[in-house]
């Protein structure tokens, strides 16, 4: 008697999906972090984006700058696992609107998804 093996290719080319679909979302994840960059910027203004959908609640720093070559960047201080990055409240708490700091991050900025580079680390510049 023969047997109908439609269902396991179906099986076999969804697990396949499912894995593509794994590893794409591990690149989209961990690029980002491949690519560094360090700023000059001095601090024209900080502020405390804070999210709720009524059972959680999550905020986010976002830093205003004036590089040196006089063009504005918006950057996100945000906790970063891969980072290993968890104080993104004693950064925010440090930077000081007016100072210069060099600003290590990652990421890219997007405005179409409101991504924004984060910040990695900040060291003031003493002038």
């Amino acid at each position: 008697m023969r047997r109908n093996r439609l269902p396991t290719i179906g099986l076999h080319i969804t697990g396949i999906n499912a894995l593509a679909l794994i590893v794409l979302a591990g690149f989209a994840i961990t690029i980002p972090h491949c690519d560094r960059e360090t700023y000059r910027a001095t601090v024209t203004r900080r502020e405390r984006i804070v999210e709720s959908d009524g059972n959680d609640t999550s905020s986010k720093y976002l830093i205003f700058t004036r590089l040196e070559n006089g063009k504005t960047r918006v950057f996100e201080n945000t906790d970063s696992l891969i980072e290993w990055k968890f104080n993104s409240s004693d950064i925010y708490g440090d930077i000081e609107e007016g100072k210069t700091y060099d600003l290590k991050t990652y990421g890219w900025r997007a405005p179409l998804l409101s991504m924004y580079e984060n910040v990695i680390s900040i060291k003031e510049v003493k002038k």
